[in-house]
């Protein structure tokens, strides 16, 4: 296994922290403004951020699996071998 660099660490860390903020910030600011347009008050908000967060934990997912292989995670799912 091939040992990470502090570098490296950092990179992962900002990766992680990307994969995990984006999309649950994302889901809840697309929410606030759906339900300001609707006037619901929490209802998309809740659904905005668990859907954001669905989709971070499978992003994820997706980079744990491709770290698991020594994939880069750029690499096509249908890559054979």
């Amino acid at each position: 296994m091939k040992q990470l660099t502090p570098m490296g660490l950092v990179k992962i860390m900002a990766q992680v922290t990307a994969i995990m903020v984006i999309p649950i910030l994302g889901g809840a600011v697309a929410g606030l403004l759906i339900d300001k347009a609707l006037e619901t008050s929490p209802l998309f908000v809740l659904i905005g951020v668990l859907l954001g967060t669905a989709l971070s934990a499978t992003g994820i997912w997706l980079l744990i699996r491709a770290g698991t292989r020594g994939e880069p995670v750029a690499r096509s799912p249908r890559h054979d071998g």
